[in-house]
């Protein structure tokens, strides 16, 4: 009877001990993956200050503001001159964007 008992143990650990592997070589594989999928993300990300939607800050109102004026109201000729300058400049801020705009138009309009 005892050396039943002692068996029985030697086969709960050496299964327990399989279990354990197996665990093991899952959460190997998933941070395998996990990394690979992290590497590729910080890749892409982009460097520097990322910008955000220039009309949901209200900080920039003003300039909003002002370029919409410059624009005589046409908001389709303000997006699409914010998006020409997010491509040419990408990573900065919307300030910088509305900014950037706004001189270039003040600019072209001195001469």
């Amino acid at each position: 009877m005892v050396k039943r008992g002692i068996y029985q143990r030697i086969v709960m650990n050496i299964l327990i001990t399989i279990l354990i592997i197996m665990a093991i070589i899952a959460i190997m594989q998933n941070s395998e993956q996990f990394l690979s999928q992290w590497r590729s993300f910080q890749i892409n990300k982009p460097r520097g200050r990322v910008s955000h939607t220039y009309r949901s800050d209200p900080k920039n109102r003003y300039l909003q503001r002002d370029l919409l004026i410059l624009l005589k109201g046409d908001t389709a000729a303000a997006k699409r001159l914010l998006a020409q300058q997010r491509r040419k400049q990408p990573g900065k801020s919307d300030n910088w964007y509305l900014e950037k705009v706004i001189f270039d138009l003040e600019r072209d309009r001195r001469f």
